[in-house]
Parts: C-alpha cells; sequence; structure tokens
C-alpha cells in the first residue's frame, strides 16, 4: 500500500467538525472541548449525586418521623403494661393479705400528699388541734410532725375511736381495746351475749399480744453469737411464723365472726396456757389445728389426722406424706407424689405455692444486663373456683358441682411441694393443632426429655432418698392417650434402677370411647389402650385397668361419665380402699404391704393383670345386719363362716365392676366358666367377712384369698361429689368400702378380645401388629395354665 492511499484512509476515518469548518483543529481547541465535555459530564454526575443525597435525606426523615412514632407507641405501650404489672402485683399483693388475714393495703398517694389522706369528717383544723393539744398539757408542735401525726397524737390521747385507721401497737396490730392483764384470764364458758363475747375477744387478743411481746422481749435480749446460731435463727421464724400464724385469728376476733367451734378450742388451749398446763394446752392445739386446717392432709388423709391425743392413729401418715420446712422456718407435710400434666392442665394452682413463697423474692430485680427493662408480657391467669377461695380465707366453701369444677385442681385440698408439680410444656391441653392422644407422640416425648436430662435424677429420686424403706411405686396414667407412651417410657427406665420394687400401675380411661366419640378416635383408643397393655402390664409387677363407666353400676351409684370428677372420686374410693392395708402401722389393724397383697392374687409371678372391683355400703346398715346375724346365730345355736373351695361362686360378689371396656364380640357364644386363681380383698367397715385373715386353700384346688380388715371408714368431705352416692346423710359422713383385687381367666378373654380387634386395625405397621398380638397372646396364655387348654366350649368344665 502507497502513502497515498493512506493518506486518504485516514482523512476517511477522522470524524467531520461539528461546530466549525475547519478541516484542520488545533491541539487547543481539541482540548478545550475535550475540557467542556467532560466539565458536563462532572456537572451531570454532580447533580445526580446532590438529587440521591436529597432524596436519601428525606426517606432518613420520613425513617426518624416513623421511628419517632414506633418510640412513641412502644412507651405508651410499656407505661400501659408497667401499669397493668402493678395492677396484677397490687391484686395479688390484696389477696395474699387477705389469706393470711393481714390489713388490706392503704390508698395510693396523690401527687405532693404525703401518707394516707384524712377523711373530712375526722379532720380538725389547726389552730382547733393546737387548742385542744395545749387543753391536754401535750405538745401543740414536735418537731418534723405532721398535721396527719398530731390528728393522731390526739386521737390516740383522748382514746376515740372515730380514727378507722388507729391500731394497738403490739406485733399484731388490732383495733379491739386491749384489756389490762389482771383481767386476761378467760373462763371455759363462752358468753352467749355480744357485750360478753366482745369482752372475750378484747382479752384473747390482749393475751396473744402479752405472749408475743414477752417472746419477742426475750429473743431480742440474746447474745449476737446465739442469735447468728442454726438454733437462734431457728427460734427467731417459729417466733415469726406464730406471729403471722395468729393474724387471721385476730381478724376473725375484729369482725366478730368466730364460730363456737373454733373459739372453744382456742379458749380451753389459752386458760390450760395461763394456768400452766402446757402439755394439757399443747394437746388441745394439736385437736384444733389438725382437725380444722385446709392442710396438709388430702382428700381423704384428713379425717386420718383427727384423732383424740390419747390415741394413735391407725394410719402411718410417713408412709404418703414427708415433712419439710418453709422459707420461713415452719414445718410442712406434703405428700410424696410427683405429677405431670400439661400445660394449661394445673389451672389456678401455682408451683409455688403459700407454703413456700418468699416475701424476698417478689421484687426481684430481673434486668439482668441489659440496659433497659425488659417487657414481660403474661398471660391471663386462670382465676381460682369459688371452693379454692373460700379454703384459702378459712371460711366453709361453697358446694362442688360438676359444672363449677373445670380442672383437678379445683377441687384439691392439699398443697403440694413445689418439686412435685412439672409441667410439660411442649403441649397445651385440649389443643386441636398439636392433641396429645397418640401413644407414640408420649413416647416420643419421654425420650426427647431423657435425652436432655435425667428425668428419674431430676424428679424421682428426691424423693425416694428420703424414704426409709420404700414398699414400692404406683403409677396411675392415663391409658388411651398419649399418657400411656409417656408411662412405659418411665416404667422402663425405672426397671432400670428400681428392678426388684414393686411397682403398681393404675390405667385410667374410657379404653374404648363411648358412642358419643367418633369412630376414628375409638380406633385410635383402643391401639393405645392395647399398646399400654402391652407393655405396662410386662414392665409393672402389678397392672390394674379402670374403666371409667363401671360395667352395670348398682342403684346406689349416681354416677356422672362426663364428668372427670365424678369418675375421679369413685376411682379415689377404690384405689384407696384397695390400698388402705399398706399404710397401717401394724399387722394387728389389718397391715399388708403391697408386696403382700401382690403375692396373694399373682402367685406365679406372671399373672400381672388384676380386676378391680368394690362395694359400697352404709357403715349403720351394715352394724344393724351384723348384729341381727349374731342375734339369729346366738338364737339357732350355730355361726357360718366363709371358706373357699374348688367351687368359685362361693367367692364374695362386688356391685361395682372398675375393669376395662368388654371388647368382647358375640354375645351368643356360648361362655366357660370363669376360674379365680386369686385374690387380694380390703375390707373397710362392719362386712360379713371371716375371722381369720390368713390365706386359705393356698396349696388346694380353691383360690388363694386373703383379706385386710381396717376399722376405718372411707370419709366423704365436702369436696366429694355429694349426689354420686345415696349412703349416708349429713355432713362429715362415711361410708364402708369392700374391695378386691383378683386374677382369672376373665382377664384372659378380655387380653384375647383386645388382640382380636388389633390384628383387624391397619392403623398400626404389620410388624409392630403382630409383634403386639404375640405379646398379647402370650399374656392371655398365662391365665389358662393349669386350667384348661385355652378353649372357648365347656367341655373342661
Amino acid at each position: 500500500m502507497n502513502l497515498a492511499s493512506l493518506i486518504n484512509k485516514a482523512k476517511q476515518k477522522a470524524p467531520p467538525a461539528e461546530s466549525s469548518d475547519k478541516k484542520v483543529l488545533k491541539r487547543s481547541e481539541l482540548e478545550a472541548q475535550r475540557q467542556a465535555t467532560y466539565r458536563a459530564e462532572q456537572e451531570a454526575a454532580e447533580k445526580a449525586r446532590e438529587d440521591r443525597i436529597a432524596r436519601k435525606r428525606k426517606a432518613e426523615e420520613d425513617e426518624a418521623v416513623k421511628e419517632e412514632e414506633r418510640r412513641e407507641k412502644r412507651r405508651k405501650f410499656a407505661e400501659e403494661s408497667r401499669r397493668k404489672r402493678e395492677e396484677e402485683a397490687e391484686e395479688e399483693e390484696r389477696r395474699r393479705r387477705k389469706r393470711l388475714g393481714l390489713p388490706d393495703l392503704p390508698p395510693k398517694k396523690l401527687e405532693g400528699e404525703e401518707g394516707t389522706p384524712i377523711p373530712e369528717d375526722e379532720d380538725i383544723a389547726e389552730e382547733e388541734l393546737f387548742a385542744k393539744l395545749r387543753a391536754l398539757e401535750e405538745p401543740a408542735i414536735l418537731f418534723g410532725e405532721t398535721h396527719k401525726q398530731r390528728l393522731k397524737r390526739y386521737k390516740k390521747r383522748v382514746g376515740a375511736d372515730s380514727l378507722k385507721a388507729i391500731m394497738t401497737d403490739g406485733p399484731i396490730p388490732t383495733t379491739l381495746q386491749l384489756v389490762p392483764e389482771k383481767d386476761m384470764k378467760v373462763s371455759l364458758t363462752i358468753p352467749k351475749d355480744k357485750d360478753g363475747r366482745e369482752f372475750l375477744f378484747r382479752q384473747l387478743a390482749s393475751y396473744f399480744t402479752m405472749v408475743l411481746q414477752e417472746w419477742e422481749n426475750t429473743l431480742s435480749r440474746r447474745t449476737m453469737e446465739v442469735k447468728s446460731s442454726y438454733p437462734g435463727k431457728q427460734a427467731y421464724n417459729a417466733m415469726v411464723q406464730a406471729r403471722e400464724n395468729l393474724r387471721p385469728l385476730f381478724k376473725k376476733m375484729e369482725q366478730y365472726d368466730l364460730p363456737d367451734s373454733i373459739l372453744e378450742p382456742v379458749v380451753e388451749i389459752v386458760l390450760a396456757a395461763q394456768e400452766r398446763r402446757y402439755v394439757d394446752a399443747n394437746d388441745g392445739y394439736l385437736r384444733l389445728s389438725i382437725g380444722k386446717a385446709a392442710w396438709p392432709i388430702g382428700v381423704t388423709m384428713e379425717s386420718y389426722f383427727t384423732y383424740p391425743p390419747e390415741e394413735e392413729s391407725p394410719v402411718n401418715h410417713d408412709i404418703h406424706f414427708r415433712t419439710g420446712v418453709a422459707p420461713d422456718g415452719s414445718d410442712t407435710y406434703t405428700p410424696r407424689t410427683l405429677i405431670y400434666d400439661l400445660k394449661g392442665a394445673f389451672g389456678s394452682m401455682k408451683k409455688v405455692n403459700t407454703l413456700y413463697e418468699s416475701e424476698e423474692d417478689v421484687n426481684v430485680d430481673r434486668s439482668g444486663v441489659w440496659p433497659s427493662k425488659p417487657i414481660v408480657q403474661r398471660a391471663a391467669p386462670i382465676q381460682p373456683s369459688p371452693y379454692q377461695t373460700h379454703l384459702d380465707a378459712g371460711l366453709e366453701p361453697p358446694p362442688l358441682t360438676p359444672s363449677t369444677v373445670r380442672y383437678w385442681s379445683d377441687y384439691s385440698r392439699v398443697f403440694y411441694h413445689p418439686k412435685s408439680l412439672v409441667q410439660l410444656s411442649e403441649f397445651d391441653v385440649n389443643d386441636s393443632l398439636m392433641p396429645f392422644e397418640k401413644w407414640e407422640v408420649g413416647m416420643e416425648l419421654f425420650e426427647k426429655m431423657e435425652r436432655d436430662v435425667d428425668l428419674v435424677d431430676r424428679d424421682l429420686r428426691p424423693f425416694a432418698e428420703e424414704c426409709d424403706g420404700m414398699q414400692g411405686i404406683q403409677i396411675m396414667t392415663s391409658i388411651d392417650d398419649a399418657w400411656g407412651g409417656w408411662a412405659s417410657g418411665w416404667l422402663e427406665r425405672l426397671r432400670d434402677d428400681y428392678g426388684k420394687l414393686s411397682i403398681w400401675t393404675w390405667g385410667l380411661g374410657d379404653q374404648g370411647g363411648n358412642m358419643t366419640t367418633s369412630r376414628e378416635k375409638r380406633l385410635q383408643q383402643i391401639e393405645n389402650s392395647a399398646r399400654s397393655l402391652h407393655t405396662l402390664a410386662e414392665q409393672s409387677s402389678v397392672y390394674i385397668p379402670i374403666s371409667n363407666m363401671p360395667a352395670k353400676p348398682p342403684s346406689y351409684l349416681s354416677l356422672d361419665g362426663t364428668s372427670p370428677w365424678h369418675v375421679g372420686a369413685l376411682q379415689a374410693v377404690a384405689l384407696e380402699s384397695m390400698t388402705i392395708s399398706s399404710r397401717l402401722r401394724t399387722a394387728a389393724s389389718g397391715r399388708g404391704t403391697l408386696q403382700d397383697l401382690e403375692a396373694t392374687f399373682n402367685s406365679t409371678g406372671k399373672r400381672r393383670v388384676a380386676k378391680l372391683e368394690l362395694s359400697i355400703a352404709d357403715p349403720d346398715v351394715l352394724s344393724e345386719k351384723a348384729s341381727a346375724q349374731i342375734a339369729q346365730a346366738e338364737k339357732t345355736g350355730s355361726t357360718t363362716s366363709h371358706q373357699t373351695s374348688d367351687n368359685d361362686e362361693q367367692l364374695t360378689r362386688f356391685d361395682i365392676d372398675t375393669f376395662t371396656k368388654d371388647y368382647r364380640i358375640g354375645a351368643s357364644r356360648p361362655s366357660k366358666r370363669t376360674h379365680v386363681f386369686g385374690r387380694a380383698e380390703a375390707a373397710r367397715g362392719d362386712w360379713n367377712l371371716t375371722e381369720d385373715g390368713d390365706p386359705h386353700d393356698r396349696f388346694g384346688d380353691g383360690p388363694a384369698l386373703q383379706r385386710f380388715a381396717a376399722p376405718l371408714l372411707f370419709p366423704l368431705l365436702d369436696s366429694f361429689p355429694r349426689s354420686m352416692l345415696d349412703i349416708g346423710t349429713g355432713e362429715g359422713r362415711k361410708v364402708a368400702v369392700y374391695s378386691g383385687l383378683t386374677t382369672s381367666t376373665a382377664v384372659a378373654d378380655q387380653v384375647r378380645a383386645v388382640e382380636q380387634i388389633v390384628r383387624r386395625m391397619h392403623m398400626v405397621g404389620i410388624d409392630e401388629r403382630e409383634t403386639m398380638c404375640n405379646g398379647l397372646q402370650t399374656m392371655a396364655e398365662e391365665y389358662d395354665e393349669g386350667w384348661d387348654s385355652g378353649s372357648d366350649s365347656d367341655e373342661d368344665d
């Protein structure tokens, strides 16, 4: 390519001039154009940047306004939450003061006001008050004294009682006018007129005030070394506890509302103390406090603690109750129990109750390391039932009805140790989204919690280590829902640590559902019951399935099967009466341990499923029948005694069969004769039984039989359904109970019926269903060994 062609090609590529017709531009002109273009680009970029900054500033201002609005909303919400917390805390404090008999909280102070405002009708002008004080030869003004203090000093000086806030200065402030020491001597005769009772209340208040003052002064005169020692602190705590326990009594005396049933023992105690008969005073105090207190006795055990001082209760209370010490140093008595329940199922019951709550923990700073105080959101508390509020206030509780009983805590009469109540927060009670119904759900929950923490070491071992000689462990659980799986996990864990201990499992529930539930739910309940029967009966020493509704209830039993309160009451009668022998003190009073009962009806160690039955009767009617039989025997010159033989029909028939739901299908099938292998019976009352308590025909052809008789009747307290038993009348009534645990071939029939239903179900996996059916078959065969071949005909009879 020549030079001319290259020049022509360069000319073609050169851009034409935009603003000038010049064919050739100077370098300075090109530089000026470049700078102009650069400045234009920079100005455009600067303008775009300013626009972005303006938009950002506007967005920040808008965000600041929104943040201020949100901050104001949070401030208002925090203020509202703080106000609600203060109101809840004030209401809780008022309830606590009312329960403990303390005076009510004073009204809140107004801004700029000191102390409680004085009512206008009780106030006195300043000049007039000065004149009245000078007339009484009192100083008109004291240093630092306010008008209210000056008025109170004047009212106290003149002895007027128009100012309602004036109380006596003593360990327990009271509006009762105290009497001199020479007038404190009381009389055993309780006055009936109003003036006489008021003077008696003044005498009692004066005597208790004098005793508390002397007690406090004596403790204050001790040396600092004695005060700081452990016995010294215990002595001071005892004085404080006695003072707090007397506050409800002072409150009732101020209201002149102390019934004679309490006033008479109190007068007896005070008179014995004034006459220096301190042993008699202590005995009177025991009869009063144990017989009338709402704690520490349970629904049934309450009557066992009430007995004359010269007699010893036949029941050893230490078996089911443990002693403890509250934070204030007082003794407590709580059940040896461990209760698991879902979130919300405890009702109004608190984990830390009145026995163990500490006033020092009320104002604990829980702010932690955060600079600001946390905002705590609390769910609305469940209000206690009227029955519980009356018990806390020491009043006569109203009668309970199925409509007023919402939770099992509504009719509970005991205080539990905080470690006895364990809430499973993973599930809510009656939750439709996550129902606690399937057996495997309970087992998975137990395994999950067991991986996180050792439940036996955390929950059970502290109670077990307090027992000197533990008979065994009793487990009460429903078996037709997820609790069956939870209990199965517990039993497997218990067998690892307590392999040789007797473990009785009471399986509660409808066990198959009623006709009002859906078919799917009934099948699910049958599956749960079958799994529980297969697992719990294998791991337990004794397994007793109990249905909610008896098969054929007697005429005197009006049981509402839809009310858990009614169902629980009947189950408590059966369970408590059947095991009464294990809590008696001596064999002479009919004592029989759990091992003794178990050895009677499960002599082979393989028949672990037992049938629970009972009969209930009026003790007066039984006494009349017994007297008539004795008279007839004396007249004829012979008596009859019950002996067992190879004829099982001679065994006593019970009225109430609490065994599991009858799953057998086909009423036309021929039934074989039921054979009884063994039975343990417990009688409470004058039942017509043999006097010999030893087993009969243990090595003969008849069933092994052992009876334990206890003189204690079953008490029906005000927490028991009054309309359920048409037996006896009046308050404090008691009934005679005759119960028994039986192993017989009827158990095999029921187990086989359950096994046939499970075999036809498709809700369980094939392998698991086959394993369960084989286990149930093996269990049923244990009740055929040595008796028949397991056929359903009468050929073996």
